[in-house]
């Protein structure tokens, strides 16, 4: 007999406990239903076979732009134009050297530039392959993108 009325207690208790206490009968409750925001999808890679095409983002998405080059040549892959609030530039350009066959030097690589949609919008992107001390002389090489952020 003791057992069943401290399980009536216990059960009691429980179902009380699960009423909640909303002293406020005006307070609206959220639904369970919530809208979290859904992550933005994975990042997007673009290489030279994307210059000149147009390139949609989702807000938060990730861009990552890989160009063949050679610093040893004195050629460096630069930033001219983008519009940073719109899509943001993640820290400089990296650098991957390709396999150097016998130990030769001077091999060429990838410069690797990361960037995150920030804002709907649309910006262009450019990088251009020049030599950095050589002023009022036309790129080696030009990359476009067009950037649809939405």
């Amino acid at each position: 007999m003791r057992v069943r009325v401290s399980l009536a207690v216990v059960l009691l208790g429980l179902a009380l406990a699960g009423c909640g206490g909303n002293d406020n009968p005006n307070e609206v409750r959220p639904t369970t239903t919530s809208s979290v925001a859904q992550p933005a999808p994975g990042p997007v890679t673009a290489g030279k076979e994307q210059d000149g095409k147009e390139i949609p983002l989702a807000l938060g998405q990730g861009l990552t732009v890989r160009l063949a080059g050679n610093p040893t040549t004195g050629f460096l892959w630069q930033l001219t134009e983008l519009e940073q609030n719109i899509v943001r530039q993640d820290g400089g350009m990296e650098y991957e050297q390709d396999p150097s066959p016998n130990g030769m030097v001077g091999v060429g690589g990838t410069s690797i530039f990361k960037f995150t949609a920030q804002a709907p919008g649309a910006t262009q992107l450019v990088l251009e392959y020049r030599r950095p001390w050589e002023q009022g002389i036309d790129p080696a090489e030009r990359f476009t993108l067009n950037l649809k952020v939405t």
